[in-house]
């Protein structure tokens, strides 16, 4: 009796099964094709089949594969050497042949949508072609099935990307749906010139049956992803207003949100801040409210608003526009200027209590009034102008933008610029405390704890002194090789102060206890006089 692993004929079966479909997607092999190799590989079964002494009908089956598998073997080693052209024209037989033999039967089930390197009419570049180049690029777990690969830098600063061979495929998946990129590059020839071009495109190939699950949401999901790793690929750029308009110059300012010293905790609420805005296009939408955010910053001079800014602008990946109010002639500049912002921008106005008279209202005297009138006699621009600049009808001419003012004094800023819908979030930037001198030492001096510690911490919480993270960071930066100096610079400096606010403190407490017995002295006397 002769024992059959089955196991060994399922996986012969089962090989043989993914090469055919290896064959129809990778290599663009038609089912008329398959059908003359499937049809050809039966008849030649057939005469050898009865000759073989099979004890069953399995055995018999796994010959069988065997020998289609080895045939496909053949023909993938075969259709490399045959020129395409007429591959093409044995294909296109083949398919007539078919549709003549069996009419009802569809021969192709696969649906092709080819995208050229440039458009058909007029030979310009095809922007949807070099987006599906990105896009494949960016299926690195694909990608890193692959054998054979293109690697390549644009610029020195960029990270090396990986990309197809041509002719090469590779699988995608939509919404459940199995799809194929080819990277296909067909040589064509050109009479009376012994050369010839080059056309390349890229096929996109899926099932007929999944064409309203792929077009066009398939490809519109492609140009959205395309256009996401360029925006995070691209270098940012800060703008300047001069004259109307908007001077470019690249920005690349170091500042983060783990280099910053900040209060515990503040940080981490920014950055959820952030991200909840990135993602909040339907929620704005839906309630109406245009897709922009606006920050106050305050504080003395020092504390990090700028580098602030520079940090929310690497962290969205945003480009910065920093408008320059003196600069501004009058409203409608200024609304020119709005217009010209590209999305995914921060717009910045610095110091906004000091560019122009547009101080608190409330607060101000009439002479105050009178001499800033005086000092913007030349220009016509407005708080009017600026509050619909921020929130009115033309702030929501582009989206994705935030909006950020700074000043040192808050209370000289109108009200009308501070409420919500203007300068959602107000955020104070202080004096340095020792939780964010300890994100200093970190970061300028590489020491996570040290033995002085516990001493600084308890100076800086005893004293009154207050000192700026700028100017703490400069008494780093001189010692940044010896952070034992450093410390002690940092705990010298507050020392000095320590003693000064002691001694003012015991004597503000001892004329404190010397009032109630001179009063009581007083009193004494008042009744001595009167008896």
């Amino acid at each position: 009796m002769v024992i059959i692993d089955h196991t060994h004929v399922y996986r012969h079966i089962t090989s043989s099964l993914l090469f055919l479909r290896s064959l129809c997607i990778h290599h663009s092999v038609s089912c008329p094709t398959l059908l003359f190799l499937v049809s050809l590989f039966t008849v030649s079964s057939y005469l050898t089949l009865d000759e073989s002494p099979f004890p069953n009908f399995l055995s018999a089956m796994e010959v069988l594969m065997s020998k289609l598998f080895n045939l496909m073997g053949v023909f993938a080693l075969v259709q490399t050497l045959i020129p395409p052209p007429l591959r093409q024209f044995i294909d296109r037989g083949l398919t007539m042949l078919c549709e003549r033999l069996f009419p009802s039967v569809n021969p192709y089930p696969y649906m092709e949508i080819q995208v050229g390197q440039n458009v058909p009419d007029n030979h310009s570049p095809n922007e949807l072609y070099k987006q599906v180049g990105v896009y494949v690029g960016s299926l690195r777990s694909a990608l890193h099935t692959h054998d054979r690969l293109r690697a390549y830098r644009c610029a020195a600063a960029e990270p090396i990307s990986l990309n197809l061979q041509d002719n090469a495929s590779i699988e995608d998946s939509f919404d459940g749906v199995q799809v194929f990129w080819t990277k296909a590059v067909t040589e064509k020839g050109n009479e009376g010139n012994n050369g010839g071009s080059t056309e390349r495109s890229f096929i996109l190939r899926f099932l007929k049956t999944d064409r309203e699950n792929i077009v066009p949401a398939y490809l519109d999901h492609v140009s959205k992803v395309c256009a996401d790793i360029e925006h995070k690929n691209s270098r940012r750029s800060i703008f300047t207003n001069s004259h109307g308009n908007w001077e470019k110059n690249s920005f690349n300012h170091p500042s983060t949100f783990d280099s910053l010293a900040l209060e515990a905790g503040v940080a981490e609420r920014r950055m959820a801040d952030l991200q909840a805005f990135s993602k909040g296009k339907s929620f704005y939408h839906r309630n109406g409210r245009a897709w922009k955010r606006g920050y106050l910053l305050y504080g003395p001079p020092g504390t990090g608003k700028s580098s602030l800014i520079a940090a929310i602008a690497n962290y969205m990946q945003y480009d910065i526009y920093d408008l320059e109010l003196t600069k501004v002639y009058d409203n409608t500049s200024l609304k020119s200027l709005l217009v010209r912002t590209s999305p995914k921008s921060v717009i910045v106005i610095e110091d906004i209590d000091c560019s122009v008279k547009l101080s608190n209202r409330d607060a101000e005297t009439d002479d105050d009034s009178k001499k800033g009138r005086d000092s913007n006699s030349s220009s016509k621009f407005t708080l009017s102008g600026l509050l619909n600049f921020v929130d009115g009808l033309w702030s929501c001419c582009g989206e994705e933008r935030i909006f950020i003012f700074t000043t040192n004094f808050k209370e000289r800023i109108d009200s009308a610029l501070l409420r919500p819908g203007r300068m959602d979030m107000h955020i104070l930037l202080s004096y340095c405390s020792f939780h964010a001198f300890k994100k200093l030492a970190r970061n300028y001096l590489s020491i996570q704890d040290h033995p002085m510690f516990p001493e600084l911490e308890k100076i800086m919480t005893k004293t009154s002194f207050q000192v700026t993270p700028a100017a703490i960071a400069e008494m780093l930066i001189s010692n940044q090789d010896n952070p034992d100096a450093a410390i002690s610079e940092v705990l010298a400096a507050f020392s000095r102060h320590v003693d000064t606010t002691i001694v003012i403190e015991s004597a503000s407490q001892s004329m404190k206890k010397q009032e109630p017995q001179s009063t009581h002295t007083q009193t004494c006397r008042r009744e001595d006089g009167g008896n």
